[in-house]
Parts: structure tokens; C-alpha cells; sequence
């Protein structure tokens, strides 16, 4: 059966405590950007600039960071900053819609459908308290920053929650959800290893499919030679990103980011990222295979922010569904006390405290706990979250 919700005094109080402390944040940050929205320096900013520029200048510019930064500063008039396009050609599709809009009227758009979908994914996912768990999850800090920001989290989350809640019963629109995400790769990267280990050919074969689909109608629309530029440009991006010592590298939350940030030679910080990577593949593919359901998806949805190099502090809104899936009136206290401190760190992030918190190892220590429960867990039928709940 499915864990249930910790019922022992302690840490309910100290669960209801922080959620009831980070919605009340939530709300008055919210009611003072609707107040006083902010004018510049939104992350929005940058995926309303993109559509934009590649439909007035030629497209492979767009992989060219003068002219996309010259056209953003005039776009914006003060801003004084540059939002690169990291992201593959295919990425341009979804968002090209955002140029038919006022920058205001996009990014309500944006934002409330992001919202939507990540909506109908937790009620997917959590089908048994998913009122409780929404609030949970739109509570969080993580969500606190994607939602101010204008960021792509809520869209990346509830792809993968639409996913791993689908796949046991709908390996089809698993596959489709998650060939979606390739939109923004690096969230992904231990899916196949996942669906590999459980043989889940048809969800391999679906996502596949989309990836390719999406990677096609980006080569009729736009260049094929867009491809060659985005694989030439992005690993001299991610080393800017990791010589810099500014706020990018601070909400960068994977163990490459943390040590360079500690002044680990860029390296040496490679090295361990590399172990990390494999190790978070052997435990996610061992749990796949072995452990329940549910706690091989929270292996995977905590050990993804081990194996990549480049996760925002936004995109750990699933560290919070990983851990509700693990909560049961059995955890002990100090497991509950490690998930509050993951809970929170996206604010310590925004603080002083960044300048010492390193992020990657509370996550470890989740990633640890989580794969010693999956793996020590008794052998389950896959059940789908609806099954696994009754």
C-alpha cells in the first residue's frame, strides 16, 4: 500500500508549521508583485524576447549571444542584463505563440497555464489528497520562484508527474510526456534508465517518437543547421555559467555548481559531478527494478538533481512530491527534519546563508535516505498511484 501522511505530534505540527508559514510568504510576495509588478529582471522576460527575435532576425542569430543580448536591451529599455537561448530549436515551438502578445497579457497566460497543467498533474499523481498535496507543492519556496519569475517549472513538473502517474497503466501517454519534456532535456536524463530497467518498451518507444516528432517539425519550420549551433554554443554557455561567481551560479543547485562556488577547480568539480551522475543512474535503474512503484519514482525525482550539472532551485518542486510519496506515520523525526530543510532551501538560496548553504548535500542525503528505502523494501506488484493508495 501506498504510505500514508505522518500522523505522530511532532512532526505534524512541525509539517502543518512550515507549510502554513511558506503559503502566507507566498501570498504576500504574490500580492505585492500584483501591487507593484516588477519591471525588469523576470525570467519571463526572456521567453517573450525569443520568439520575438527569431521573427525578426535571422534565426541562427539567436544562438549568437551579441545580437540576442543587443536586441533584448532594446526590447527592454534599462535592462542592462542578458537572458541566453540555452535551450534546443525545438523549444522555439511551444513559445512561439508569446510574440502575438502584450508582455503583461503573455505572461498571465503563461503563468495560468502552467498552472493548469500542473494542476491536473498532482491530482494525477496524488489522486487520494490531492488538495492537501497542491498546496503543499504551490507552498513550496521552489514554487514561490517559478511562479515570480515567470519560469518553465510548473510546466517541467507536471510533465513529470503526468508521466510516472500514467505509466503503469498508460505506458502510451507516459511516453508522450515525457518525449515532451526533451523540450528541456536535463530534467530527463534519467527517465530511459528508468523505463529500460522496468522493460517498458511501448513508453520508450512513445517518447521516442515525440522526441523525434518534435526534433522534425523544428527542421521544417526552422534550419536543420540550428542543431549544430545549440550542441556548438551550450557547453561554452555552461562553462560562462560555472566561471561566474554571481546569483546564476548561487540557485544552480547540482554538486558541480556547489563546488565551484566553494572555489573547486572547475575540474575537479566535473569529476564528482560525473560520480554523481553514475551513481544516481545505478540506484534510480536498481530501485526500478526492485523497489515499489512509488519510492523507485522519488529515487529518480531526487537523484535527477544529482546526475545533471544545471538545475535551478525552481525546478525542485518534484523534491517535494519525491518526499510526500516517502512520508508515512513511521518516518522518523530527523528524516523530517532533512525534507523541511529541502523544503526551504530554495529561500536560504535568496539569503545570506548562500554564500556557505550548499544545496546538493541536503539532496544527497534525501537521495540517500529515499534509495535506502526503495531498495529496502519488500518486492511489490507496479501499481499505478490510485492502486498503490487503497
Amino acid at each position: 500500500m501506498m504510505p500514508r501522511p505522518a500522523t505522530t505530534k511532532p512532526a505534524t505540527l512541525i509539517i502543518a508549521a512550515m507549510l502554513s508559514g511558506c503559503a502566507t510568504l507566498n501570498l504576500l510576495v504574490l500580492a505585492i508583485c500584483l501591487l507593484h509588478p516588477p519591471a525588469l529582471n523576470s525570467d519571463f522576460m526572456a521567453f517573450w524576447s525569443f520568439p520575438r527575435f527569431a521573427a525578426t532576425h535571422p534565426i541562427a542569430q539567436i544562438y549568437d549571444a551579441t545580437a540576442l543580448q543587443n536586441f533584448q536591451q532594446r526590447l527592454y529599455p534599462g535592462f542592462h542584463s542578458f537572458y541566453p537561448y540555452l535551450y534546443p530549436p525545438t523549444f522555439l515551438l511551444p513559445s512561439w505563440w508569446l510574440k502575438f502578445f502584450s508582455f503583461s497579457a503573455a505572461q498571465w497566460l503563461w503563468t495560468l497555464a502552467g498552472l493548469a497543467l500542473f494542476t491536473a498533474a498532482v491530482f494525477a499523481f496524488f489522486p487520494h489528497r490531492p488538495w492537501l498535496m497542491l498546496l503543499a507543492l504551490l507552498a513550496s519556496p521552489a514554487s514561490l520562484l517559478s511562479g515570480v519569475t515567470g519560469e518553465t517549472a510548473y510546466f517541467t513538473s507536471a510533465l513529470l508527474l503526468l508521466g510516472f502517474a500514467a505509466l503503469p497503466r498508460r505506458p502510451l501517454l507516459a511516453g508522450l510526456a515525457f518525449g515532451l519534456l526533451t523540450l528541456k532535456p536535463q530534467l530527463g536524463v534519467l527517465i530511459p534508465f528508468f523505463l529500460l530497467a522496468q522493460g517498458e518498451w511501448r513508453a520508450i518507444l512513445t517518447a521516442s517518437l515525440t522526441a523525434l516528432g518534435l526534433i522534425a517539425l523544428s527542421c521544417l519550420v526552422f534550419p536543420p543547421s540550428l542543431w549544430r549551433l545549440w550542441a556548438h554554443t551550450l557547453p561554452t554557455y555552461q562553462s560562462q555559467y560555472f566561471a561566474s561567481h554571481g546569483l546564476n551560479l548561487n540557485i544552480i543547485i547540482t554538486p558541480a555548481a556547489n563546488l565551484v562556488t566553494l572555489g573547486v577547480a572547475p575540474a575537479a568539480a566535473w569529476a564528482v559531478q560525473s560520480l554523481c551522475g553514475l551513481l544516481a543512474v545505478a540506484l534510480v535503474a536498481l530501485a526500478a527494478r526492485r523497489a515499489p512503484y512509488w519510492l523507485a519514482t522519488a529515487t529518480l525525482l531526487t537523484g535527477s538533481f544529482l546526475a545533471v550539472p544545471h538545475a535551478y532551485a525552481y525546478d525542485s518542486i518534484t523534491l517535494t512530491a519525491a518526499m510526500a510519496l516517502c512520508l508515512t506515520d513511521k518516518t522518523p523525526l530527523w528524516q523530517v527534519l532533512l525534507g523541511c530543510l529541502v523544503y526551504l532551501a530554495p529561500l536560504l538560496l535568496l539569503s545570506p546563508a548562500a554564500h556557505w548553504f550548499l544545496y546538493s548535500l541536503p539532496v544527497a542525503a534525501l537521495f540517500a535516505v529515499i534509495s535506502a528505502l526503495a531498495l529496502g523494501a519488500p518486492a511489490a506488484s507496479r501499481k499505478t498511484m490510485v492502486d498503490a493508495a487503497s
